[in-house]
């Protein structure tokens, strides 16, 4: 399995709440800017990682808040692929603090390529399998 992708996300003000830590619901707003960040990474230009992302539905997100993330602070979040399916791709994440290496949240996502006429399923291209596949090796098989 090759290392996990990576990239730094830097906390703004707007991601924090009242208490001054980020708002939850901002960490799944970096899985997506981490998960594009990834598809630029494989090769993909700008058309088509819009194109990816517009023909793609989340199918199930699931979440562990392990602790907090405050203004300013510069965070690590890692992407990789669990397993590739023939319409389906389980990527995991991990979020940690980009200095002292403390993971902060932990998360899974299992992502559809779906036809934007019919909204149904559909077989990834082989281009992109191609650039999945070398970028690592998936575990467990189909998602």
């Amino acid at each position: 399995m090759a290392a996990p992708f990576s990239c730094q996300l830097r906390v703004q003000f707007y991601h924090t709440d009242a208490q001054g830590r980020v708002f939850y619901a901002h960490f799944f707003a970096f899985l997506e800017q981490a998960r594009c960040a990834f598809w630029e990474a494989l090769g993909f230009d700008e058309a088509t990682v819009r194109q990816i992302e517009q023909e793609t539905v989340v199918v199930h997100l699931e979440a562990d808040y392990l602790g907090p993330a405050a203004f300013y602070d510069l965070l690590r979040v890692e992407v990789s692929v669990e397993a590739l399916g023939k319409s389906s791709l389980r990527l995991g994440y991990r979020i940690a603090q980009a200095r002292s290496g403390e993971e902060i949240f932990r998360a899974r996502t299992v992502l559809v390529q779906i036809d934007p006429t019919t909204a149904r399923a559909r077989p990834w291209s082989e281009a992109f399998r191609q650039a999945i596949l070398a970028h690592c090796s998936p575990q467990g098989g189909q998602a």
